[in-house]
């Protein structure tokens, strides 16, 4: 069986390009093509391969250009923008070669910082899940059948109370969450970072229907437009138990914005992500998620 450490991985095809050592692997059911989740990972695998020791991801934003095939490598194409002591940035282009020629799939930008050891403060926001007040949402967040019937295969999932402190008619109060490792082990901080990232990804950009008691299958698309990664931590080890939440922020002009939190199992924030979501009604055929 497929290891999380053999998805993640890339190889080098020359000078700053390198390629999946796998295909990306689908979500679920609900979608034909590969999981986003994966293309970011395969980027920060990418990126660290060009980066000193010393230097650590805090930030990694772009774009989701089109969907990528579950049955073709992905080519990550690496720019070099920065190289200094104190910064190094990469500029990603991650696409596929088929037979009609580059398809292009995600388009972002890495930055890599060092380890600083004088702080002017250091703190950092709790896990809502873990307040006295956590009770089951108005709305449980019950995932299609077969939602992630194809990455869950990489970790360990276990639903926690949601927040429900919306008022009325606002679900921007909800957070679902959740605990959760990944399969290990991961030998280097890309590893761990790419895997991550490739949780980071799960369901993100169903929150806005989810949440607003609409299922995926009423959706003609769903899909994320941008997304913006922020890293607190590079000493992260996915392997232990964290807890994450998830909620809406804003949706209109059928677009939505959404924000994940992923918290070490001391209740110190990692990682945030930030995510746009395309969500279209349905108006007959098939759903696009």
């Amino acid at each position: 069986m497929v290891t999380l450490e053999e998805q993640l991985a890339v190889e080098a095809l020359g000078l700053d390009r390198f390629v999946s050592c796998l295909p990306p692997t689908r979500m679920g059911d609900l979608a034909d093509w590969a999981y986003g989740g994966n293309i970011l990972a395969i980027a920060i695998s990418a990126a660290y391969a060009t980066i000193k020791p010393c230097h650590h991801l805090y930030s990694l934003t772009g774009h989701f250009v089109r969907p990528a095939s579950p049955s073709l490598q992905l080519i990550c194409q690496v720019e070099r923008i920065r190289d200094t002591r104190i910064f190094q940035t990469r500029h990603l282009r991650v696409y596929q070669e088929s037979p009609t020629g580059e398809q292009l799939c995600l388009v972002a930008t890495a930055d890599f910082h060092i380890e600083e050891t004088l702080e002017m403060v250091n703190y950092s926001t709790r896990p809502h899940s873990t307040h006295a007040d956590a009770v089951p949402a108005a709305i449980a967040r019950v995932p299609e059948s077969g939602l992630y019937k194809y990455i869950n295969r990489f970790m360990e999932v276990q639903p926690l109370p949601a927040t429900d402190r919306k008022t009325e008619g606002d679900i921007t109060g909800i957070i679902s969450a959740e605990r959760v490792r990944l399969q290990t082990p991961l030998g280097s901080e890309s590893a761990q970072l790419a895997a991550l990232a490739f949780y980071m990804d799960r369901g993100l950009a169903y929150i806005p229907a989810n949440h607003a008691g609409r299922s995926l299958l009423d959706a003609s698309a769903c899909a994320t437009l941008d997304f913006a990664l922020r890293v607190m931590t590079h000493r992260v080890d996915v392997g232990e138990w964290m807890v994450s939440e998830q909620q809406t922020c804003a949706a209109g002009g059928a677009r939505a914005v959404s924000e994940g939190r992923v918290f070490d199992d001391g209740g110190r924030l990692v990682a945030v992500m930030t995510q746009t979501t395309i969500l279209r009604p349905k108006m007959g055929g098939k759903a696009k998620v």
